[in-house]
């Protein structure tokens, strides 16, 4: 979970990500997920302000079928002809007359247009002629950071508490920043908001399928009595209801089960792209944030919780760790001793990380897994691999050693035998060190 505070600089560097890449089709939205009242729509807002922007929200549980992307009407488009057109959403048709604005006022004194592609001529028409969305990461960056441009943050509340029409509106337009065949200007971002859904929760929500959650940053978020407090103070809070919570902070939020988001984030190829393009932004971006925002502590602490949040803290944690390690894992037939044979594999595996350990580990397990049987087929070759495994076994240390035993036991090979049976000799002493057996027993297995 992550605090208000933090949360709200988690989403500003995810937002300000998509105007730092030049990836085509890859747009990062933010889902904040928290609980009611915990204050959402008050990240944004306080984005917007920073940026000197404009938050508009869009209350996704009051929108009828229609509203969002506009209503059909018929004009006559002359000699003779009906055409059809959608009146805009006010959101749309604010943005669409700001767009206009930003490209007169780009173009008032471009002496390279001539009389027939003059703006006036340029806007005129049913298509979006006025969009400037292929200028440099560089040149965006520019513009927002110095007032040219003032953005707008499009906040859509309660994405999940909509009717099943509207939702399927709401979600189009999030995941592919167009209505109506209009695409919005690169300086238009999108957040969405929603209560926790689970199979427990008590809010009427929709369901969000795994396809829809891959393609949005989801940012779970709870009340912090901390920041509550400093808030409080700020804003003339009662001093008796400041004193109250600072003595009782459980009572700030309720904490039951039924109003927590459950749902655990997963790694796919789509979040390594976003993680990527939030990576390799943070550099470009740091005109948007303080002194302090900037920080080598601050800047790695967000980079760390924007990867969990995509892609889970195991893969965030293993991959942060692997920016520090200097000793990288073997391969399985690295470490079976069937290339590469003048490695010392002893050596190697004692100056790596434990995560490295584990890893060589896990692929020597894969390799043997889909191989053993072949491997069988040379007597003299198997016994080799096995006194190769058992070097292999000895360099490691006990817990990982322990480790690999038990995923051993529990492996199936390709055809369907257990793995253990083939390599039982080698294991018979760890396997029976993790076993509680008497005395008798033991001696009887070691005899056997």
């Amino acid at each position: 979970m992550i605090s208000i505070n933090i949360a709200k600089r988690l989403v500003k560097r995810a937002l300000l990500a998509n105007i730092a890449t030049e990836k085509k089709g890859l747009a990062i939205t933010p889902l904040i997920s928290g609980k009611h009242g915990i204050g959402k729509s008050a990240i944004v807002e306080s984005i917007a302000e920073e940026l000197g922007g404009v938050c508009m929200t869009i209350e996704g549980g009051t929108l009828k079928e229609g509203e969002i992307t506009g209503l059909p009407y018929q004009y006559d488009s002359g000699n003779g002809h009906i055409g059809f057109r959608f009146l805009p959403y006010y959101a749309v048709e604010r943005i669409q007359e700001a767009e206009k604005a930003i490209f007169k006022r780009a173009h008032a004194s471009d002496s390279s247009l001539g009389a027939g592609d003059s703006p006036e001529a340029t806007l005129s028409g049913d298509v979006n002629r006025f969009a400037m969305n292929n200028i440099s990461p560089a040149e965006k960056v520019r513009l927002l950071s110095t007032g040219k441009i003032a953005p707008v943050i499009v906040f859509i509340d309660e994405i999940n508490r909509t009717e099943n029409t509207v939702y399927k509106e709401l979600m189009n337009i999030l995941l592919t920043r167009t209505v109506n065949g209009y695409r919005f200007p690169w300086w238009v971002f999108f957040v969405g908001a929603m209560n926790p859904s689970t199979q427990n929760s008590v809010y009427a929500t929709n369901e969000m399928d795994p396809a829809q959650l891959d393609r949005f940053l989801k940012l779970k978020v709870t009340s912090n009595s901390g920041e509550w407090l400093r808030y409080g103070k700020e804003s003339g809070i009662s001093p008796s209801i400041l004193r109250f919570i600072k003595d009782h902070p459980k009572c700030l939020s309720e904490s039951s089960a039924e109003l927590e988001d459950e749902e655990k984030p997963t790694p796919s190829p789509r979040g390594w792209d976003m993680v990527d393009t939030i990576l390799s932004s943070e550099p470009l971006l740091r005109p948007f944030f303080t002194e302090a925002e900037n920080s080598e502590r601050t800047v790695s602490r967000d980079m760390k919780a924007l990867v969990s949040a995509k892609l889970g803290s195991t893969v965030a944690t293993m991959y942060f760790a692997s920016l520090a390690e200097t000793t990288p894992a073997l391969s399985a037939e690295q470490a079976l001793g069937l290339v590469d044979k003048d490695i010392d594999v002893a050596d190697k595996i004692g100056a790596m990380t434990v995560a490295k350990r584990v890893q060589t580990c896990d692929a020597v397990l894969s390799y043997l897994a889909d191989n053993i049987e072949f491997l069988m087929l040379d007597k003299m070759g198997f016994s080799t691999a096995k006194a190769s495994l058992s070097n292999f076994m000895d360099a490691l240390d006990p817990s990982t050693k322990l480790l690999f035993a038990q995923k051993v036991a529990a492996t199936v090979t390709s055809d369907g035998n257990n793995l253990i049976e083939f390599l039982f000799d080698i294991f018979e002493g760890d396997l029976t060190d993790m076993l509680d057996l008497s005395d008798e027993t033991r001696a009887l297995i070691e005899k056997s």
